[in-house]
C-alpha cells in the first residue's frame, strides 16, 4: 500500500466513496454480489474477446495499491468504439511458464512482467496454477497508432473476459456476474474495469477500500438511449513515446495531487446529474476542465520529472476546439496521457467540425464513432478473429 496522502484526506475519500454508493443506490443502480464459490470450473481451455479503449472523462493517476491496481479515487470515462482489442487466452497445463505475444511480437520485460502480475491475481483469485499464452492485437482505422487512447484498457478488459469465460465455463453466474469481470479487467490496467463494463462507466475506488469492493458499473441506462445515439466522438491519434507508468508516479509528487482528488465526488455528481439531464455540454465542459486538471499535475512534478505530454497539434487542435464554441459549435476536447485527443460533440455537427480542424491537423486522421459497450466474447470462426490468426500463426511457442 502506498501511503502518499494526508490522513484526513484518506477518511474524506473513503466518506466521498460511501456517498456515491448511496446515491447510485437511491437512483436503482445493482450492484452484482460476487459468487460465494471462486474455484475455478476448469483448469485449462481458450477464448477470444473483443473490448473497446476507454477514453476518460474524469480522470485518474496514481496508485494506492500498484499490485492490485487500486486508485486512489473513482473516476469515469466512456468506451470508445472507433478502436478495440482483440485476444485469445489460452490456460494449458503443458505451459511451463506464461507467455505474451503482443501486436505481433513478444512483449517486453515491463509488459510481460504487468500481464504476468494480472493472470496471477486471477489464479489466486480462482485458486489455479495453470500457465497462459495470451496472443493480443490493439487494431486502429488509421495508419496513426496515437498515444493516449486507452488501448492499454481495453486490452485488460479482453484479458478479463477470456479468463472469465475459461476458467468458470461460461456459467451465467460467473460470465454475467458485471463485478467480477470488472475486477479480472482492474488487473492488468486499472482503467480495464471501465472497458469492461462499457458505455459511460464509473470506477468505485478509495485508498483503503477491499480489491474486491473496487469495480465499475455502467451508468448508461435505457432511458439514455435516445440521448447517447446522437452523441459522436472524433478520435485524433497522435504518437508518442510517453508511458503511462510515468505519469502515475509523478502525478503524487504535484502540490495539486491532493486537491484534485478532494473535488472528485462533486464531479461524480455533476456527471451523474448532466448524463440524467442529458446535457452533452455539461459532460463536455467536465471533461475538458479535468482534462486540464490531470496535465496541469503532470506538468507541476519536480523540474527533473514533470512531464508535459502534448504536441503542437493537441494545442492547435484546443484553440481549434474554443473557436468553434465560439461560432455556436457544441464540441469539447478530452487528453487522457499523451498528445491524442477525443473530441465530443453531436452527430449533426461532428462533419462540419471534422471539415474545419482538418486543415489545422493536415497530417493527422479524424476518426468519428460512437460509445461502445462492454467487452464481449468472440466464436472462434468470428470475423473479427481471423484478424488475429496471422499473429496466432506466426506465433512459435
Amino acid at each position: 500500500m502506498i501511503s502518499s496522502i494526508s490522513k484526513t484526506l484518506n477518511i474524506q475519500l473513503k466518506r466521498d466513496y460511501e456517498e456515491i454508493c448511496q446515491l447510485l443506490i437511491k437512483k436503482e443502480y445493482v450492484f452484482d454480489e460476487l459468487p460465494r464459490n471462486r474455484e475455478a470450473i476448469n483448469e485449462e481451455g481458450e477464448a477470444f474477446s473483443l473490448a473497446n479503449p476507454i477514453q476518460g472523462i474524469l480522470k485518474y493517476h496514481g496508485f494506492s495499491d500498484l499490485k492490485q491496481q487500486i486508485s486512489f479515487f473513482p473516476s469515469i470515462s466512456l468506451n470508445n468504439e472507433s478502436l478495440y482489442t482483440i485476444s485469445y487466452l489460452r490456460f494449458d497445463k503443458e505451459l511451463k511458464n506464461d507467455i505474451v505475444f503482443l501486436n505481433g511480437t513478444s512483449a517486453d520485460r515491463i509488459t510481460f512482467q504487468k500481464v504476468k502480475g494480472s493472470l496471477e491475481n486471477i489464479r489466486n483469485f480462482s485458486g489455479i496454477n495453470t500457465k497462459a499464452l495470451l496472443i493480443s492485437r490493439n487494431f486502429f482505422p488509421s495508419k496513426e497508432e496515437g498515444k493516449g487512447l486507452g488501448t492499454s484498457a481495453s486490452g485488460s478488459a479482453a484479458l478479463g473476459l477470456a479468463a472469465t469465460s475459461i476458467l468458470y465455463d461460461n456459467i451465467p453466474e460467473f460470465i454475467n456476474n458485471r463485478r467480477l469481470l470488472s475486477i479480472f479487467s482492474r488487473y492488468l490496467s486499472g482503467s480495464g474495469c471501465r472497458s469492461s463494463s462499457g458505455g459511460f462507466s464509473l470506477w468505485l475506488s478509495h485508498p483503503t477500500i477491499d480489491p474486491l469492493d473496487s469495480f465499475a458499473i455502467q451508468l448508461n441506462r435505457e432511458e439514455h438511449q435516445d440521448f447517447i445515439d446522437n452523441i459522436s466522438f472524433l478520435t485524433i491519434p497522435i504518437k508518442s513515446e510517453l508511458k503511462t507508468a510515468q505519469a502515475h508516479n509523478v502525478s503524487l509528487k504535484s502540490p495539486f495531487f491532493e486537491a484534485w482528488l478532494s473535488k472528485r465526488k462533486e464531479l461524480i455528481f455533476k456527471f451523474i446529474d448532466a448524463l440524467d439531464s442529458h446535457d452533452l455540454s455539461k459532460i463536455g465542459d467536465l471533461a475538458e476542465y479535468d482534462t486540464l486538471c490531470l496535465h496541469a499535475i503532470t506538468m507541476t512534478a519536480p523540474n527533473n520529472e514533470n512531464i508535459i505530454a502534448w504536441d503542437p497539434d493537441t494545442l492547435k487542435v484546443i484553440l481549434e476546439v474554443r473557436e468553434l464554441r465560439k461560432s455556436g459549435f457544441e464540441v469539447y476536447f478530452s487528453i487522457d496521457t499523451g498528445p491524442s485527443l477525443v473530441l465530443i460533440t453531436n452527430k449533426s455537427q461532428a462533419e462540419s467540425i471534422k471539415k474545419a480542424i482538418k486543415p489545422v491537423i493536415p497530417q493527422h486522421e479524424i476518426i468519428e464513432g460512437k460509445l461502445g459497450g462492454p467487452s464481449k466474447l468472440l466464436n472462434s470462426n468470428s470475423p473479427k478473429v481471423k484478424l488475429i490468426k496471422t499473429d496466432m500463426e506466426g506465433f512459435k511457442e
